[in-house]
């Protein structure tokens, strides 16, 4: 008996050594884990704490409807309104159905060619409610680029306003639609935009062309309160993977594409974007300076939903003076902006000394923040937290933005950390992934990409590979522990004060002077905007040298005042490669020695 137990005691002996030891191998493997270093190229997987949600967004406003009702969702200052979830949504509501009554079907495109206001606010909503595809138009926009933008995004409604400021939407409208209302139709019969059915506008302008806002919104019959009952009932048969926006995004191929972002992209974006905003810590009011037309604006709009946050406006475009007095006034926690933004709203704070005890965070994007103005920022405005992130039209905004913890340092120097559930490569020109540390071009995959670029099958190809991986043509160094440092872009694109520009359009549109031969235009760097526009041109014998002030005026009216050259340069020759190609590198060593002297 003694030696059975002798016998036990050995084996259990060696069991408790066996399963230390396999604890400290285990130790030593989540270690590994933990610090994602299975070797060292430049591969990073932000792993989620928890799941993704597999919904639509359609779906999340009934839910931020029927948990805050009562919270004021919207205000807008300079429009004297004010709107809890339960009343946007009721709104939205009465919009989608009458949209439906127009002709709109699941998947029909609704497009947004309207500053910030409640109108941009509800139509997005009801557009999700309906299942209508959102496209987001530039406000700027003038006749020939609206024309591109309606043809290509195959919008069938267009919801606008008669004017803002030195914008004349309706005349712009009457341009491209000069028969709309002949026939004593709203309805557009035109074979120039075979989509386009309908346009919705708000004001006293239309005189019987288009449908009138204000009476879309009128309060519905009877058989339109059943349709809404219906409406709510048939939010759950959109699918995640249907498309909720397209995003017109840069390129260097002259024209913009399209980005198609899904339901369930956006749909957890806000979600994670919401909690880099800290809306999970308790209910905020944030300062939305921001277009909404804009990516970055528009995830700001979907976190807000999510996570049930009031969103203030200020005015219908950037105005730094209107954004203070409305942080005061309604006490916003969260102020957003691109560096041009904040520049503004700096000197504008040093002028009037506005009262903004109540702001806890700030958000810079759209462009590289200069240390300067991230020091001065965080200092002026008294803020807890001053963050940076990055992201692209393609991704659904941001995937990387910092967490509050970074040095002052690390701050100004990194993007910050991936986004959980988000897997992030950097590659060098043979598509080789770089060691950490190194070099290359940033790829990421996940839930933010985009589905396709519509209608494009090989810019989608050049851009997203059969794996899934998105390239953001954007030069970066990852570090083993996710986060980020942008060093620089591929794309030939200039990036003034948050708004993407693309040169070969420009170049295009000048080349229809009639005294310049040929054209091209360069990013340089400029304090206020981060980089400004300067075009180099080659002049006709004998025409007169053009001045900036000449550029303007044959500009006016025809492209949108942010590609407008700030600089002109009158040349004879352009540095060319033996191949012919213009070094446009050259041309930004011109400027800089010009600058310097």
């Amino acid at each position: 008996m003694q030696l059975y137990s002798s016998i036990f005691s050995v084996i259990a002996h060696w069991r408790r050594a066996n399963v230390n030891c396999n604890f400290t191998k285990f130790a030593v493997y989540q270690t590994q884990v933990d610090k994602r270093s299975y070797s060292d190229l430049a591969y990073f997987h932000q792993t989620g704490k928890e799941p993704l949600q597999y919904s639509t967004f359609g779906a999340l406003i009934q839910e931020a409807a029927a948990k805050y009702g009562d919270r004021t969702a919207l205000i807008s200052c300079y429009e004297n309104k004010r709107y809890t979830f339960a009343e946007i949504k009721y709104e939205a509501e009465k919009l989608a159905v009458k949209l439906r009554e127009l002709g709109m079907q699941r998947e029909d495109v609704v497009g947004l060619w309207i500053t910030n206001s409640t109108q941009w606010y509800i139509s997005y909503l009801a557009a999700q409610l309906g299942g209508y595809v959102t496209a987001c138009i530039n406000p700027a926009l003038q006749a020939q680029e609206l024309d591109y933008a309606l043809k290509k995004a195959k919008v069938h409604t267009l919801i606008t306003t008669d004017k803002c400021g030195k914008q004349n939407f309706y005349k712009i409208l009457k341009s491209l639609l000069p028969t709309a209302g002949a026939a004593g139709s709203r309805a557009i019969e035109t074979t120039q935009f075979p989509y386009l059915r309908h346009v919705v506008i708000d004001g006293e302008s239309s005189a019987g062309e288009f449908t009138n806002w204000a009476e879309l919104l009128s309060e519905p019959s009877s058989t339109e309160v059943k349709l809404i009952d219906e409406l709510n009932e048939n939010v759950r048969n959109i699918k995640p993977e249907s498309a909720s926006s397209i995003q017109f995004t840069s390129g260097t191929t002259g024209q913009s594409k399209l980005a198609v972002l899904s339901n369930f992209s956006f749909l957890n974006q806000g979600y994670y974007f919401g909690r880099t905003l800290k809306m999970h810590n308790g209910h905020k009011s944030i300062c939305m300076t921001l277009p909404m037309f804009h990516v970055f604006g528009l995830s700001v709009v979907n976190a807000a939903v999510k996570h049930g946050a009031t969103l203030v406006l200020p005015s219908p475009t950037f105005d730094s003076k209107a954004a203070l007095e409305s942080i005061a006034k309604e006490g916003c926690n969260v102020m957003l902006g691109t560096p041009t933004m904040y520049v503004g709203m700096l000197e504008e704070q040093k002028a009037s000394k506005h009262s903004t005890h109540t702001l806890e965070l700030g958000i810079v994007g759209g462009a590289a923040c200069s240390p300067e103005i991230y020091a001065q920022t965080k200092k002026i405005f008294n803020l807890k937290e001053f963050l940076v992130g990055y992201g692209m039209s393609e991704a659904c905004a941001a995937f990387f933005a910092q967490e509050g913890t970074e040095s002052v340092e690390e701050a100004c120097q990194t993007v910050g950390r991936l986004y959980e559930h988000v897997e992030a490569k950097v590659i060098n020109d043979k598509g080789e992934v770089v060691k950490f540390g190194e070099l290359g071009e940033l790829c990421v995959r996940g839930y933010v990409v985009m589905t396709e670029y519509q209608d494009d099958a090989d810019k989608t190809k050049e851009t997203l590979d059969k794996h899934g991986w998105l390239k953001t043509g954007d030069k970066f160094i990852l570090q083993s522990d996710g986060v980020a440092r942008i060093a620089g872009r591929n794309k030939d694109m200039i990036i003034r004060g948050g708004e993407n520009i693309f040169p070969k359009e420009i170049e295009g549109f000048l080349d229809t002077h009639e005294d310049i031969v040929e054209s091209h235009v360069i990013g340089v760097p400029d304090k206020r905007m981060g980089e400004e526009v300067c075009a180099y041109v080659r002049l006709r014998a004998g025409a007169n040298t053009l001045t900036q002030e000449d550029v303007k005026k044959f500009c006016q009216g025809k492209i949108a005042h942010f590609k407008v050259p700030r600089y002109v340069r009158c040349v004879e020759e352009f540095p060319k490669t033996s191949s012919g190609k213009i070094k446009k590198f050259e041309l930004q060593e011109w400027f800089q020695k010009e600058s310097e002297s």
